[in-house]
């Protein structure tokens, strides 16, 4: 029996709304993958998946630290709503300006990228597009967390789960039917977007906006959110580094195959980010409080259920993967032993705890950049040595060795820092 405090109790009755949408944004995700590779190919969905990580992972990095900066800031100063928003103006400035550069270089080096880099022509137009489509990605970042950090998570999920996502396979279906080549699949990925970005806007800005004072400057934001745009970046990459890693080593239908394998062990993190998202703004309060008491007592709350409710959904992918696997096409059946990997290391995040946010909520994000940092490096060497001999499944290892070790550190610094396990 798990002995729930009372902080947990109020917090996850409002995460049963947030479990639905998950629930409804990942089979839209599940029926995106499956119209790319069946309609367009598993070719065709291994250059979506590299120039989706690719301009992701650049997106994070021109966010700045900014989104989970928000998240902490608000928290721990307890901002209201209005100085809440002047937050969030002043960090859309600091990234609107700064991604400048990443459009820059992808207009001018796309065929560089793609015939160079990659050896691989086609990845000229994706290039192309993610010039056009970075800021609407940063812009969508920023909002998603200010939603997050303010409690909006009813308006949270609706822009993070099925607005981008219904769009997504209207426009798909759409450009399949007029026989469009395949890297409009990327680029309605950023028309759906572009619609969030918007329907964001109006939602979250007034008319005629309030006024308060507001002590944070932009530059002082700026310097706050530096440490967790690196942990961030570095936390994204180590999840998609390996399909980088792929795109050079190797070729498009094994990309393919790999990432169709990731998104279904991604099923895996459902209840782990359902929770952990009601949870977080509310480690940062208590932290700012000074109540780590009723922090430790929420965060083994947390670890507890996530774990309990993880294990049966992680067993599923295991027992049958090739079945799951074979909705996606006949090739995708060779993921299954990437599939088995992917989500025993799932498991072992499911029984460390929200460890890394954590860190990140309670003045600790310089470590967790740190551990990031150093993991980051350790995955990459481990994936070029293992991707030429073992292939997807060399990735795949090289991903879970990484992600035992970030984990198992995150929960000794926890332990140091604030006196407590996180494990289960």
């Amino acid at each position: 029996m798990i002995n729930l405090s009372d902080n947990f109790k109020a917090l996850i009755s409002s995460s049963g709304t947030n479990f639905l949408f998950r629930i409804f944004g990942l089979m839209t995700a599940f029926l995106t993958t499956i119209i790319i590779t069946r309609l367009y190919g598993m070719t065709t969905f291994g250059n979506y998946s590299l120039v989706f990580t690719i301009s992701q992972a650049t997106a994070m990095i021109f966010t700045l630290g900014v989104p989970n900066t928000l998240i902490k800031v608000i928290g721990n100063h307890n901002f209201n709503y209005y100085q809440a928003k002047q937050l969030l103006i002043k960090g859309l400035k600091g990234v609107l300006f700064f991604s400048i550069i990443p459009i820059i270089i992808f207009y001018f080096f796309a065929d560089y990228l793609a015939g160079t880099i990659f050896s691989n022509p086609a990845l000229k137009h994706y290039f192309f597009i993610v010039t056009i489509s970075l800021p609407l990605f940063v812009v969508h970042e920023l909002f998603l967390y200010f939603l997050i950090a303010t409690k909006k998570f009813i308006k949270y999920n609706l822009f993070m789960f099925l607005t981008p996502n219904v769009f997504l396979i209207a426009l798909l279906a759409i450009f399949y039917y007029f026989d469009y080549e395949g890297h409009y699949t990327f680029a309605a990925f950023a028309l759906a977007i572009a619609i969030t970005v918007v329907l964001e806007a109006y939602t979250i800005f007034e008319r005629k906006p309030t006024k308060h004072e507001m002590p944070f400057r932009t530059r002082d934001l700026l310097r706050t959110a530096s440490p967790l745009m690196f942990s961030g970046l570095l936390l994204y990459l180590l999840n998609w580094t390996n399909t980088i890693m792929l795109g050079l080593l190797s070729d498009e239908t094994q990309i393919g195959i790999y990432n169709t394998a990731y998104k279904v062990g991604s099923v895996g993190f459902l209840v782990i980010v359902s929770i952990s998202t009601i949870v977080t703004p509310r480690m940062a309060e208590l932290y700012g409080q000074g109540k780590l008491s009723e922090l430790k007592k929420l965060t083994h709350n947390t670890t507890q259920l996530i774990a309990v409710l993880s294990i049966p959904i992680v067993l599923c992918l295991i027992f049958f993967r090739e079945f799951i696997l074979s909705l996606f096409g006949a090739e995708a059946i060779a993921g299954s032993t990437t599939l088995a990997i992917v989500a025993i290391g799932i498991l072992f995040s499911a029984i460390s705890g929200n460890a890394d946010q954590i860190l990140n909520m309670t003045n600790n994000q310089k470590i967790l950049r740190n551990i990031t940092f150093m993991c980051f490096i350790l995955n990459l060497i481990l994936a070029y040595l293992l991707i030429p001999v073992y292939g997807i499944e060399g990735a795949a290892v090289a991903s879970l060795i990484t992600n035992i070790l970030i984990n198992l550190v995150c929960v000794y610094y926890i332990k140091k820092r604030l006196g407590f396990y996180t494990l289960f």
